[in-house]
């Protein structure tokens, strides 16, 4: 090695990002050393409409510094093509909303103040794995080497491409592609822009397309962006000033852009390759994307602590093959396989479907409810069904005087 120090850990974890800090923290927990080598100086700049769903929270008992929450949010919206809305609200916390730079680091330092060691500015070039270790170089020539490695280094993942679980390039037919900016309005304009209640997010489909738009209030900011399935979205700058343009004529305040990110999303995470002898692809490294609402961070911190406990498992067996680690596999069918499979459902229905089912069901107290239980990740999506079933008989009676004073123009 011509004198280069090469250090050892139990985990070396590639990216400080939601999926890489979770991973970090859980295995300091299980009493593994864990290193985070993150390419970028903490805090940095992520793409991101910066909602946090409840499900992700969960994963870190609900606990977030309060200067990392822009919004606390309550409901949904939905601004359908054919000029429909739907509102689901619900007095259960849903999520918050955040930005992204403040909120990684919040969930680095965490892991750090764990026992997790943490390098910022450690740009990864290449990694390989053997009988006797999983090794890591950096640009500028440090290595280290662990018994296992995470690949929480996002869509394009020097670690996937370098272990071979992914193509050099990108697939636009199993990524999806967006554009999103933050727009300072100060909080008057916030408050103009969502009627006084900032608690709301807005998600706008677009017609016969499997992409989407959305406004997320801040405190001072709104947070506007669109994205979808790659093939729908090539033409992607485009989609996303006409939706600037048509946003900041509905709401009825000026946008005034200061910059543009684009950004991959991850896809078909289920039925791609995450695992090899020594390391596991967790997050957006590993595809893990909700197909219809384009949701990423809880599945990536979901990822994060079935990788540990399979890692966790491995090292009491004193394995490190392939096939333990595969394990994995099933850890992530059992959690998302149901919710990716309902929503790619769906989604694939396109918006007449959502044009038929979410006008009738707007504002009714029971469809807040579900949403609420979704968003917290106390139902998966395939749960819905049974969940309205077995809340009907108690339900129907405000069901149907909710009807009859819309039918007659009575307000609540």
């Amino acid at each position: 090695m011509g004198g280069v120090e090469v250090l050892t850990y139990d985990v070396i974890v590639v990216g400080a990002g939601p999926a890489g800090a979770t991973a970090a923290h859980e295995c300091t927990k299980m009493g593994l050393s864990a290193l985070i080598l993150e390419k970028e100086a903490l805090p940095r700049e992520k793409p991101c409409g910066g909602a946090v769903m409840y499900r992700a929270l969960r994963l870190i008992d609900g606990k977030v510094p309060k200067h990392v929450v822009e919004q606390r949010i309550h409901g949904l919206r939905f601004l359908l093509p054919g000029g429909k809305v739907a509102e689901f609200r619900s007095n259960k916390l849903m999520g918050i909303t955040v930005f992204r730079d403040r909120f990684d680091e919040f969930l680095a330092r965490r892991a750090e103040r764990a026992g997790a060691e943490l390098i910022e500015s450690a740009r990864v070039t290449n990694v390989s794995v053997s009988q006797h270790s999983a090794r890591v170089e950096l640009a500028d020539g440090r290595e280290y080497r662990s018994e296992y490695l995470l690949g929480a280094d996002g869509v394009n993942s020097v670690v996937s491409r370098a272990l071979g679980l992914r193509p050099k390039r990108n697939d636009l037919l199993k990524v999806g592609l967006g554009m999103e900016s933050d727009f300072y309005v100060g909080e008057e304009g916030v408050a103009k822009a969502t009627d006084g209640n900032p608690s709301i997010l807005e998600i706008c489909p677009s017609e016969n397309q499997i992409c989407y738009g959305w406004i997320f209030p801040k405190k001072e900011h709104l947070a506007i962006g669109v994205a979808g399935s790659g093939v729908h979205m090539r033409d992607l700058r485009t989609k996303f000033d006409e939706f600037c343009r048509k946003t900041e004529s509905r709401l009825g305040i000026p946008l005034n852009l200061e910059k543009r990110r684009t950004f991959f999303i991850g896809g078909d995470g289920l039925r791609s390759k995450n695992v090899t002898e020594r390391a596991i692809l967790i997050g957006d490294a590993a595809g893990f994307v909700d197909p219809m609402m384009g949701e990423g961070i809880a599945y990536a911190m979901q990822s994060a602590v079935c990788a540990v406990s399979v890692i966790s498992k491995a090292i009491a067996e004193g394995r490190h093959d392939e096939e333990i680690l595969s394990e994995y596999h099933r850890h992530c069918q059992d959690h998302f396989s149901s919710s990716f499979t309902f929503a790619g459902q769906v989604g694939s229905g396109g918006t007449p479907l959502a044009e038929l089912i979410l006008p009738r069901v707007s504002g009714h107290r029971l469809a807040g409810e579900v949403m609420a239980k979704v968003a917290r990740g106390e139902i998966s999506y395939s749960d819905i069904p049974y969940t309205v079933m077995k809340s009907l008989p108690r339900e129907l009676p405000t069901i149907i005087k909710q009807v009859v004073r819309s039918r007659i123009g009575i307000s609540n």
